[in-house]
C-alpha cells in the first residue's frame, strides 16, 4: 500500500493544530492498542490485507525510530591528548575522575571509550536531564584542557555499529560489554597487573565470551581465523614464531574461566579479574541466545570476532600485536600453518629457509633499534654451546655422578643441574613444550616434599624461574617481567599466582627466606627483570626496577644503563650524556659500552662523525681482545652494537665485523655463530667457508630445530630419570640439620643454568 496513507493529513478547516488522522491510522492503533485485526478494519472500513501492510510498516518504522533514538542517547566527546605514549594513564588520572563523579551526581549513567589516534572517543550515557550532563562535562573538559591535562576535546556524533554487531539485540549487549571493558581497562592500568599480561588476559578473555556464546573448540578457531582476516600477518613476521608461540598460548585458550575454577575463585591468582570475566561471560551467553533464537541479523561468529577486535582496542595493544595475537590463536585452535599478509598459504620452511628469513627480518631491522636491543649489555657467563649430541653427554655425565656426593645439598644441585640443562636444551632445539613440562615436572618433585628450606630453597625456585624465561623467549617479556615480579613477593608472602599460564601455590612451599635466598632473588631481579622490561621498550620502568636491585649504581651496570637510555629515548641526551661521563668506569668493557653509548647520543644529535666512529670501534675492539670463554657470548653482542652504530651513521665496520667471525669460529659455540648469521652486514663480511662453518655450528646443536632425534631424545630423557630418582630420594631423606643450612652453591649453579 502506498505509505502516503499514513500520513496525518492537516486538519485545516478544523481551525487547530493537531493532525487529522485517517481512517488507516486509527485502525494501525487499535491493532497495537490490542485489538484484532478483524475488529480494527471493520470498525475503519479498511481492507485486511491492507492493515497487516500498514502495521508491519508502523512497527518498522517505530525499530528505526527507537534505534535513532539509543545511538543520539550516547554523547559522544573526543579528547585529544598532549602525548599519545601517556594517554591511558592521563585518561586515567583525569577523565575516570570525571566520569565517576558524574555517575555519582547522576549526570552519566554509562560510559565507555576507544582508541583512535591521535583522539580517544568517549561515548557517554546521560541520566534525566541529558542537557545538564553536556552541561557540565563541558566545563569539566575545558578546564582539563586549560590546565594541560588534556590538549583538547569536542563533541561529536556517535553512530552505533548496529549491523557488525548484529541488529538491535546484539548492539544492545555489546554495549553493556564496552562499558564493562572500559572500566576493567581503567582499573587495570590504575591499579596495575592482575597477575597476567595484557596479551594472555585478552585472550583469556576472549576465550571466555566464546565459551559462553557456545562455541566449540573449532568454531572458535573459525571465530579466530575471522579476527585473523581483519588484521593480516605482517610480512617481516617469522612463520616459526607463530608456531613457537601457539603452543604457549594454547594453555591460556583452555584455561578453566569458571568463577569457582582455580584462576577466579576468591583466593585464585587472577580473582582481581573476576568481575571482568563475568562481563565477557554474560556478553557471550546472550549473544549466543539471540543466535539461537534468531534475532541476531548477523553471524554469530562475525560478531564475535568485531567483538574480539573492540576489545583489543580498548586494551591498547598495538596493531601489529593484535594480528600476531589473531594469527596465533587460529594456529593454536585450528593447527593449520599461518598465513602470510596477503593470505596466501605458505609451504613449509626448510631449516636453511627458515634461517634466510630470520636473516631478511632482522636486516629489515633499524640499526637504532638493533642496538637498543641489545641492552643492557654486561658480562655474564654463559658456556658455550656445542653440538647437540656433546650436550646431551655432558648431561648424561652429570646424572651418572648424582649419586656421589655426601652431601644432601650437593646431590640435590648435581640432580637440579641435570633438569636445568635439558629443559634448556629443548628450549634451544625449538621444543618449547617440552621445556615446559620439564620446568613443572622439577617443581612438582619440590612442592610434594615442602616445606622446604636452607639449601634445597633456591633449587626449589629454580624452575619456575626458567617458565618466566621461556615467558620471554616466547615473545612475551612483560609478561615474563610479571611472572618474575609474582615469584619474588609470593616466595616472601605465599598466595597462588600465574606462571606461564599455570596456577602455582606458594602457600607452605618455603619456610623462610634465608639471606642466600634473598641475595638470589635479587640478582635474578635485577639481571632478568631488567632484560624483560628493556625487551618491551619500558626503558623508563627499566631503570626504576634495575635502581632497586642493582647495588652498583654508579657503575655502567643494568640500572645506569638503562636509566641512560630512558633518558635518551625521552630526548634528554643532555642528561644522558653527563649520566655517561660522570660513571664510574674502570674495567675495558665498562669503556666499551660508555662509548657505545655516547656514540647513539652523538648520533641522536647528528654528530657521530668519522673520527667518533673511529675511536668507537677501537675502544670496543680493545675490550674484545680478551680471551675469557664464558664471556664470548657477550663480546659478540658488543662488537655488534659497535657495527649497528657505525651502520647507523653511514659508515662500515670490517674489520670489527671480521674479528667478530673469526672469534664466532674459534669458539665453537652455535649461540655466537647464531649471532652472526642473523646479522646480514656482519654475515656479508664472511667468506664462503666461514658462513658453512657458522651453519653447521647452528645446525649441529640443532637451535631451533623443532625435534630432538630419538636415540639423543632418549639419552636425554634416561638422565632426567635419574635425577629424578636422586632428587626425590634426597629429599625425602634430609634431617632438618642438611635442610637448615645456608650455602652459596645454588645460587652460583643457577648462573651456569640460565634459561638464555
Amino acid at each position: 500500500m502506498s505509505t502516503h496513507r499514513l500520513t496525518p493529513r492537516t486538519a485545516g478547516a478544523r481551525g487547530d493544530d493537531a493532525p487529522e488522522h485517517s481512517g488507516t491510522e486509527r485502525a494501525i492503533l487499535q491493532v497495537l492498542g490490542g485489538a484484532s485485526l478483524n475488529e480494527a478494519a471493520a470498525a475503519e472500513q479498511v481492507g485486511q490485507e491492507d492493515l497487516v501492510e500498514a502495521v508491519e510498516v508502523y512497527r518498522q518504522a517505530g525499530w528505526q525510530a527507537l534505534e535513532r533514538q539509543q545511538a543520539s542517547g550516547w554523547w559522544q566527546v573526543y579528547i585529544q591528548f598532549a602525548d599519545w605514549t601517556t594517554s591511558e594513564q592521563v585518561a586515567a588520572d583525569t577523565i575516570v575522575p570525571l566520569l565517576s563523579q558524574a555517575e555519582e551526581n547522576g549526570l552519566v549513567t554509562n560510559w565507555w571509550f576507544m582508541r583512535k589516534h591521535p583522539c580517544w572517543r568517549l561515548r557517554l550515557h546521560p541520566g534525566a536531564d541529558g542537557q545538564a550532563m553536556r552541561a557540565q562535562l563541558a566545563v569539566a573538559f575545558d578546564q582539563a584542557a586549560a590546565d594541560g591535562r588534556i590538549a583538547r576535546w569536542w563533541p561529536g556524533i556517535y553512530e552505533a555499529e548496529t549491523a557488525a554487531f548484529g541488529g538491535e539485540e546484539g548492539m544492545a549487549t555489546a554495549h553493556g560489554l564496552f562499558c564493562e571493558d572500559s572500566r576493567a581497562v581503567m582499573r587495570l592500568i590504575c591499579d596495575g597487573d592482575v597477575g597476567l599480561g595484557r596479551r594472555e588476559l585478552s585472550v583469556l578473555l576472549c576465550g571466555t565470551l566464546m565459551r559462553a556464546a557456545g562455541l566449540e573448540w573449532y568454531e572458535q578457531g573459525d571465530t579466530w581465523h575471522r579476527v585473523a582476516q581483519e588484521r593480516p600477518l605482517p610480512e617481516d613476521v617469522p612463520l616459526a614464531k607463530l608456531t613457537t608461540m601457539a603452543s604457549e598460548l594454547k594453555r591460556v585458550l583452555v584455561a578453566d574461566t569458571k568463577p569457582d575454577g582455580p584462576l577466579l575463585s576468591a583466593d585464585g591468582p587472577l580473582a582481581s579479574a573476576t568481575a571482568w570475566a563475568d562481563a565477557f561471560r554474560q556478553a557471550g551467553h546472550a549473544l549466543g541466545e539471540a543466535a539461537r533464537a534468531g534475532t541476531l541479523t548477523r553471524g554469530l561468529r562475525d560478531v564475535l570476532s568485531y567483538a574480539v577486535i573492540f576489545h583489543w582496542n580498548r586494551l591498547g595493544l598495538p596493531a601489529r600485536t593484535q594480528s600476531i595475537l589473531a594469527w596465533t590463536a587460529r594456529t593454536a585452535t585450528l593447527d593449520l600453518p599461518a598465513r602470510t599478509a596477503s593470505n596466501q598459504p605458505t609451504e613449509r620452511q626448510s631449516p636453511e629457509t627458515a634461517r634466510a628469513a630470520t636473516s631478511a627480518s632482522r636486516t629489515a631491522e633499524d640499526p637504532q633499534e638493533r642496538f637498543l636491543a641489545r641492552f643492557p649489555l654486561v658480562p655474564q657467563r654463559r658456556f658455550r654451546c656445542p653440538d647437540l649430541e656433546t650436550n646431551v653427554r655432558n648431561v648424561r655425565e652429570c646424572a651418572n655422578s648424582c649419586r656421589e656426593p655426601v652431601t644432601a645439598e650437593e646431590r640435590i644441585n648435581r640432580a637440579c643441574t641435570v633438569w636445568n640443562l635439558s629443559a634448556l636444551i629443548a628450549a634451544d632445539c625449538g621444543l618449547p613444550d617440552l621445556a615446559v613440562d620439564l620446568c613443572h615436572q622439577q617443581f612438582q618433585i619440590f612442592r610434594a616434599a615442602s616445606p622446604i628450606s636452607g639449601v634445597a630453597a633456591i633449587p626449589s625456585l629454580q624452575p619456575l624461574v626458567n617458565l618466566a624465561r621461556l615467558t620471554r623467549r616466547a615473545g612475551d617479556p612483560e609478561g615474563a617481567y610479571r611472572e618474575l615480579e609474582a615469584i619474588n613477593r609470593a616466595v616472601r608472602g605465599g598466595g597462588k599466582v600465574m606462571i606461564h599460564g599455570e596456577p602455582i601455590d606458594f602457600n607452605g612451599l618455603i619456610t623462610d627466606c634465608p639471606s642466600t635466598v634473598d641475595r638470589w632473588l635479587r640478582d635474578v631481579m635485577r639481571d632478568d627483570g631488567t632484560r624483560a622490561l628493556a625487551a618491551a621498550g619500558q626503558w623508563a620502568n627499566a631503570a626504576t626496577h634495575a635502581e632497586k636491585y642493582d647495588e652498583a649504581d654508579t657503575q655502567l651496570r643494568e640500572a645506569r644503563q638503562t636509566r641512560i637510555i630512558a633518558h635518551l629515548t625521552s630526548g634528554q641526551t643532555g642528561t644522558a650524556l653527563d649520566m655517561i661521563d660522570n660513571t664510574l668506569a674502570s674495567e675495558d668493557w665498562e669503556h666499551a659500552v660508555a662509548s657505545c653509548l655516547r656514540g647513539y647520543v652523538l648520533l641522536q644529535n647528528q654528530s657521530l662523525g668519522p673520527t667518533e666512529v673511529i675511536d668507537l670501534l677501537n675502544t670496543v675492539r680493545r675490550a674484545c681482545e680478551a680471551t675469557d670463554r664464558p664471556t664470548t657470548l657477550f663480546r659478540a653482542r658488543l662488537r655488534l652494537a659497535a657495527v649497528d652504530l657505525a651502520l647507523a651513521a653511514g659508515f662500515q665496520a670490517r674489520v670489527l665485523c671480521t674479528e667478530l667471525v673469526e672469534d664466532a669460529e674459534r669458539s665453537a659455540d652455535a649461540f655466537v655463530a647464531r649471532e652472526v648469521l642473523t646479522h646480514a652486514e656482519c654475515r656479508a663480511w664472511a667468506m664462503p667457508v666461514q658462513q658453512t662453518g657458522l651453519h653447521a655450528l647452528v645446525e649441529q646443536a640443532g637451535l631451533g630445530a623443532g625435534h630432538i632425534p630419538w636415540p639423543v631424545l632418549a639419552e636425554l630423557m634416561a638422565s632426567i630419570e635419574i635425577a629424578k630418582s636422586v632428587l626425590t630420594e634426597t629429599l625425602s631423606t634430609m634431617t632438618s640439620g642438611e635442610v637448615g643450612g645456608e650455602k652459596d652453591s645454588a645460587a652460583r649453579a643457577d648462573a651456569v643454568l640460565r634459561l638464555r
